[in-house]
This record gives C-alpha cells, structure tokens and sequence, in this order.
C-alpha cells in the first residue's frame, strides 16, 4: 500500500471505529452523520468522500466484516470434508454472535432494516457460489440456489432468535441444534 492507500485506509477505519461505538451508546436509528463526523474528527465533506449516507457506512462495516470472518471460516475448513465442513462453519458464526451481540441488537429499529435486507442477501449470494464451486455440501440434490437460501434463512433466523435468548445455550449447543435440523444427525465429533 501506498502513502496515499494507508492514509486512506485509516480515515476509513477511524469512521468504522467511531460509527461502531457510537451505535451501541445510541442506537442506529438516532445516530447521525453529523456525530459521526464530530466524534471522528472529520468533516462531512471526508465523510462523504467515503460514504454515500450513513447506511453507507454501516453497509461497509458489515461487508468488512463478513469478509473477515467468512476467510476465517474457510481457512479453518480447507482440509476438511462434508459434513465436518459445514459443523465448522456452522459452529464458528455461532461462536461470533456473543461478540456481536450488542451491534445486531442496536441494527434491529425501522432505519436498519434494509441493512438486514442487503446482508441476507449478500450472505446467500455468496453460499450459493460456495455450494456451486462444492466449498459446501448439503449432502442432497437440491439446486445450489435453493439450498443457499434455505440454510442462509435458517441461520438468520436461529442467530436472530438467539440473539434475545441467550439463555437457550451456548455456541456449541446453538450450532449442534441447527447441524441436526439440517442433517438429521448428531455434528462429527
């Protein structure tokens, strides 16, 4: 990277950083580009050299970190095959919701929604490619398309459900319910 990528670079993570912490103080709805800017010392014309509007931002932050966290997963299942593949996959997204936890909730108001909108989608898209490239198995004849939007919407469902029941059980036991509702039968050990 150059001097100009680097400095790039940080004015961008310094948004992130900022426009993280202050929606879980203030909650994505009341959150304004005027704060943000303010708190990162930035002014709204460097903000909207970055960002299109606020969801802009959050929508950056999302994808960011469903690239970090999806490499993540597939250098943990390079060496793996199916269904140990999909047990660990299944196991780390439930293991990351903890962390998550208090940005979701904050991502939940009437602001936010298309921002859910364009994750799920994001996330089927790319399962779909996974499964027709065979990154993924779903151990049946089922058209990547169908499958990816199947399981996408059941994970999305289960993790959302979980977020506001922490009490039904940890990582393990969330990933090992859904293993088995997919493939009806205990997760390899």
């Amino acid at each position: 990277m150059n001097r100009y990528e680097k400095a790039k670079q940080r004015i961008q993570n310094r948004f992130y950083e900022v426009a993280i912490e202050l929606l879980l103080e203030q909650g994505y709805d009341a959150l304004t580009v005027a704060e943000i800017c303010r708190v990162a010392d930035y002014g709204r014309s460097t903000f909207y050299t970055y960002f299109k509007d606020k969801e802009d931002l959050f929508w950056a932050i999302l994808k960011h970190n469903l690239a970090v966290h999806d490499a993540q997963i597939l250098d943990a299942i390079q060496n793996q095959t199916s269904p140990q593949r999909e047990w660990t996959a299944w196991y780390m997204i439930f293991q990351s919701v903890p962390f998550q936890r208090a940005f979701y909730q904050q991502l939940n108001g009437d602001l936010s929604r298309r921002l859910r909108l364009w994750q799920r989608e994001h996330l089927i898209t790319t399962f779909e490619a996974q499964l027709r490239a065979g990154i993924y198995s779903l151990l049946i004849d089922v058209p990547p398309d169908i499958g990816a939007r199947f399981i996408t919407g059941a994970i999305m469902e289960v993790l959302e459900y979980w977020l506001y029941h922490p009490e039904l059980g940890d990582a393990e036991v969330m990933a090992r319910h859904f293993f088995k509702l997919v493939f009806r039968q205990e997760p390899p050990s």
